[in-house]
């Protein structure tokens, strides 16, 4: 008696894939709202810091969250790449967390504090749990919102430091 033949499919582990989906995760909702809030940050401050007086409002975050929800069309098509008629669920992320955070930036010191440590903490820890989901526009808005935060934030304080 002849043996029946079995087909016997056996997953292939490619790590190299898995970091090339990671990095591109990374790239897409980390790195890259990140240094558009570092560029639009730091554009604020060297443009529009230096006219605005003595109450120093808007200040860069408050800038950039404003241009970029102003972008945010664009940056969902870029950064999300999801289908275009959703992309005023990202753009109300974005503004739900840019208008928390704008009225956070507006306490004085503490605002280091709440947008700025306890931002990070939040986001590093969204950052390594949401990159595995494929999310709504909605959270990814937040997500990204989080990034702009942080950066303009860090744009800020290296374009104050260097002129």
């Amino acid at each position: 008696m002849e043996p029946a033949e079995v087909d016997v499919e056996v997953p292939v582990r490619t790590p190299f894939l898995m970091r090339a989906f990671d990095f591109n995760t990374g790239l897409r909702h980390i790195i890259a709202p990140a240094l558009i809030g570092v560029v639009l940050g730091g554009f604020w401050q060297y443009s529009v810091m230096p006219n605005i007086g003595e109450i120093n409002l808007p200040n860069p975050i408050h800038g950039a969250f404003f241009i970029s929800i102003l972008l945010s069309p664009l940056l969902y098509r870029i950064l999300v790449g999801d289908d275009m008629s959703r992309w005023m669920e990202y753009t109300f992320g974005l503004t739900l967390l840019g208008l928390i955070f704008s009225v956070i930036w507006l306490s004085g010191w503490g605002a280091v504090f709440c947008g700025g440590y306890g931002a990070l903490l939040v986001w590093v820890w969204i950052s390594t749990d949401w990159g595995r989901y494929d999310l709504p526009p909605f959270r990814y808005g937040l997500w990204h919102a989080f990034a702009i935060d942080l950066g303009a934030f860090a744009g800020s304080v290296i374009v104050f430091a260097q002129f």
